[in-house]
């Protein structure tokens, strides 16, 4: 009975297994075990040496030498308000850093774009036409978008009704009666969103944002103070819900974007003045024309972590695109480099190197691809800002 008989159908005889293979299988198992250590560091090395995602074998302390990270974008939000074809109000919301500081910038609606104005954007082609409009403007791309209407409103701030402040502009209707005067408002959750819709018979779209303004702070206050669970409905990781809960935990920058109103009541922005603006609050977007800046790898030459956000803010008020950020591999540089790894990009480290107000620019050449410019700023960059030296 060694070998099976002949099935119907006409199988193969399954036969026993050949002599060298009940000797091979386990000498091949013995092999492949043994294999494992060179093929984990065949992987490790691979991994190491490899400029893309996040690098192994680096330091993991923020403070200490040789310590390298990839960026993460600036969190930012934009809120829109529309009722229908209706856009009430397009906002944006900015983390710069979560509980402990973060910016809201207000933009009208009459704003124009080369495709028009933002509310004809948005009757074309809804919120991804606002963020397009957005995006040209600005030239950063919201991290996320949320639409509201009045009713959302409501339900946003119903928690910390009715909502107390101080606005400097009354909001009056079609016929002259003030709805809302100066001075003391105090507005229940069912007019928040009419309200901020509102606008007065000829009244500049830059004043019906002064009112925004006076709201918001209003809102986030008492959202601050309040202890209620649920104070802003809705995720707590996402949308006004994370948004909203962050900025009331810190310091808040409130602006109307930079513009002036033209003969046909259109809001016409100047690019350069609002990219600044912008690169104020936002030291870290997601750049809406990417490619088009240098990749800036930012060191820390002296190891005072706090002057990596001071050198962060002015490389990004000068525009600078910083994607990784760390320490430099030795602490007690005198000297601010700003090092391009292009001659295509001398003229950004120029500028660079100019809003840093320290250092040198010099070509360097480097082994990977991770970077265009790295800058690391040392103690003359330091002594700028302490008045020493």
């Amino acid at each position: 009975m060694g070998d099976s008989t002949p099935s119907a159908g006409g199988a193969v005889p399954r036969k026993g297994s050949p002599r060298w293979w009940r000797w091979g299988w386990p000498l091949l198992v013995l092999g492949l075990a043994a294999a494992v250590p060179l093929l984990v560091w065949l992987g490790w090395s691979a991994i190491s040496s490899s400029s893309d995602g996040t690098e192994v074998g680096a330091p993991v302390d923020p403070a200490a030498p040789g310590y390298e990270a990839f960026v993460d974008p600036t969190p930012t939000l934009l809120l829109i308000h529309a009722n229908g074809e209706l856009l009430h109000g397009v906002t944006l919301l900015a983390l710069t850093d979560p509980r402990v500081e973060g910016a809201v910038l207000f933009i009208p609606p009459e704003t124009l774009t080369s495709g028009g104005s933002i509310s004809e954007r948005w009757v074309e082609s809804a919120s991804a036409g606002v963020a397009d409009s957005i995006a040209e403007l600005l030239d950063i791309r919201p991290g996320e978008t949320q639409v509201v209407d009045d009713g959302s409103w409501a339900a946003l701030v119903s928690a910390v009704e009715p909502i107390a402040f101080i606005s400097a502009v009354p909001l009056v209707g079609p016929d002259g009666e003030t709805r809302f005067g100066a001075g003391l408002v105090n507005l229940a959750a069912a007019d928040v969103g009419p309200y901020l819709a509102g606008r007065s018979p000829g009244e500049s779209p830059f004043d019906a944002l002064s009112r925004h303004l006076s709201f918001w702070g209003g809102w986030l206050r008492q959202v601050g103070e309040s202890t209620a669970p649920n104070v802003i409905p809705g995720e707590t990781d996402r949308g006004m819900g994370r948004f909203g809960r962050a900025l009331a935990a810190g310091e808040v920058f409130m602006s109307t974007i930079i513009g002036g109103v033209d003969d046909s009541g259109a809001v016409v922005v100047n690019p350069e003045r609002v990219g600044r603006q912008v690169r104020e609050v936002i030291p870290f977007p997601i750049s809406a024309s990417s490619g088009s800046l240098p990749r800036v790898r930012l060191l820390n030459g002296v190891g005072d972590l706090e002057l990596t956000k001071t050198a962060a803010r002015e490389l990004s008020r000068a525009g600078a695109q910083i994607t990784r950020i760390g320490n430099a591999a030795e602490f007690g540089w005198e000297t601010t480099k700003v090092a391009y790894h292009d001659v295509g990009f001398a003229a950004y480290a120029e500028a660079y190197r100019d809003a840093l107000g320290a250092g040198s620019v010099i070509a360097e050449e480097l082994p990977n691809a991770s970077a265009d410019i790295t800058v690391t700023f040392g103690a003359d960059f330091s002594h700028l800002l302490t008045g020493d030296g």
